[in-house]
């Protein structure tokens, strides 16, 4: 077993070969080749017993060839025999479990609950496959919290390169990897590179958020970046806060002010009925009322290049359907509406060339991308470029990064990502605190993330200290 832990800790991929038969060495000498160094053989593959030990003769324990789908302790006993070196199950069976630890074959079985996960570890696993692990991350995170020290986590089953800096952050110490590894047909040396790339991938260090002050706001909002400092809201108190890369100093505002932004160097933002500017000491000059509708109030807002005033409503109860964006030349002038029927209209950010908007609808889960006319002050029919299926937790917060590429800060769900064009998730970076906010950038590439401590239980404040924080993620 120790054995099996220091080999996945040096190359943390199991490679699972579903359908492998004649081109068995070929393909598990081009992973061996590649650095990979524990394979997997599935029981409803062709022929499997003799292709594990096949395997098993030519390796001569260079290689840890197991077995997969073991469902029979006749099987296991078969396995033992054949030189096997481990046993990995779809479910959580006792009688398989101790079979395989009484031969000296390590157990790796499925489980998806708490309940499955301590009942292989009561029959002797000490490896636990987190079956299937695509969006597990809260569970799994959860899990680590109370499993016995020693226990490690595969996650199997519609692993995404975008989700290994979460699933890591979440426990996972090694992951299986089937068909983006290898299908029957696809030739050694494909599958070799493709190895290549998920342990390039899985040993590269993971950027890591840091807590750089904390404040311990309520709700923190609209971080922003100037003159070498970060400022964001707290609308709850409602306060203008700063950190200067040394400490965190607190101005207390006239009003809720729930989103900055910058034109020209000087601060403009919104409140929850009106625009406005606000000088850097926090003294805030009100625009004009604008009309939201009943029970609305303004949320998040941008500007663009022109120092057009683009902000989004929200309905206080959460009714779907009532949101709204407005659009106002400067924070002085008058704001008309521009769209409508959104949910929670939260993050937003234009795009470089400035000829599209971006908008996140928290409650119907989707990132928008409007057409914009900024000299018009309009904008045409959205198009949704992403409704971030399986990703946890809700979009709030949306930033541009310096490479052009969409963040988004993930409430609930313990993460920003970072998205492609067309709204897939390249990357998840997690953060040690479950209500992630709102984000932005510093030209040197640092991502500054804000939380909140709102709706948080005691249990999970001690758990996540630093939510309320102020988080740093270096480039």
């Amino acid at each position: 077993m120790s054995t099996f832990d220091e080999i996945l800790a040096q190359a943390p991929l199991v490679a699972i070969l579903r359908g492998l038969h004649e081109d068995a060495i070929d393909v598990v000498q081009a992973l061996y080749d590649a650095g990979v160094r524990v394979a997997e053989v599935p029981l409803n593959s062709p022929d499997p017993f003799t292709t594990i030990a096949t395997l098993v003769r030519h390796f001569e324990g260079r290689m840890l060839i197991g077995a997969g789908t073991v469902l029979r302790v006749a099987e296991v006993e078969q396995l033992a025999a054949l030189g096997c070196a481990f046993c990995v199950s779809p479910n959580t069976d006792a009688a398989v479990i101790r079979a395989t630890v009484a031969h000296g074959m390590v157990s790796m079985p499925g489980f998806s609950t708490p309940s499955e996960a301590f009942a292989a570890l009561a029959a002797g696993a000490r490896h636990l496959k987190a079956f299937p692990a695509h969006g597990a991350v809260p569970r799994l995170s959860a899990l680590s919290a109370v499993l016995p020290k020693g226990v490690q986590l595969v996650a199997v089953g519609g692993v995404e390169a975008s989700e290994l800096e979460a699933l890591r952050a979440a426990g996972v110490t090694a992951i299986g990897v089937g068909s983006d590894l290898y299908k029957p047909g696809r030739a050694a040396e494909e599958v070799g590179a493709r190895a290549r790339g998920w342990l390039d991938v899985l040993r590269q260090r993971p950027p890591r958020a840091e807590l750089a002050c904390n404040p311990q706001a309520l709700v923190g909002e609209s971080p922003r970046w100037r003159e070498g400092e970060v400022v964001w809201l707290e609308p709850t108190a409602p306060a203008l806060l700063r950190w200067d890369g040394r400490q965190c100093t607190r101005t207390p505002l006239a009003e809720p002010v729930w989103s900055l932004a910058l034109h020209d160097g000087q601060w403009v933002g919104n409140s929850e009925g009106h625009f406005l500017s606000m000088s850097a000491e926090g003294v805030i000059t009100p625009g004009p009322e604008i009309d939201l509708g009943p029970g609305c109030r303004l949320n998040d807002m941008t500007v663009d290049a022109r120092g057009g005033l683009w902000g989004g409503s929200m309905h206080r109860g959460l009714l779907a359907g009532k949101g709204a964006l407005f659009h106002a030349p400067g924070p002085s002038a008058p704001a008309r509406r521009v769209a409508e029927g959104l949910g929670v209209a939260n993050g937003m950010v234009f795009s470089p060339d400035g000829r599209t908007l971006f908008v996140i609808d928290t409650l119907a889960r989707t990132l928008l991308a409007y057409p914009a006319d900024i000299v018009a002050g309009t904008l045409g029919e959205p198009k949704v470029v992403t409704d971030f299926l399986g990703v946890p937790g809700k979009p709030d917060g949306l930033a541009m990064s310096p490479q052009g590429r969409l963040w988004v800060a993930m409430w609930g769900g313990h993460a920003v990502v970072e998205l492609a064009d067309n709204g897939a998730v390249l990357r998840s970076v997690a953060i040690p605190a479950p209500h992630v906010g709102a984000l932005c950038f510093a030209p040197d590439g640092r991502l500054f993330v804000s939380t909140a401590r709102a709706r948080l239980s005691p249990q999970a404040l001690a758990a996540y200290p630093g939510s309320g924080g102020l988080f740093v993620i270096s480039p």
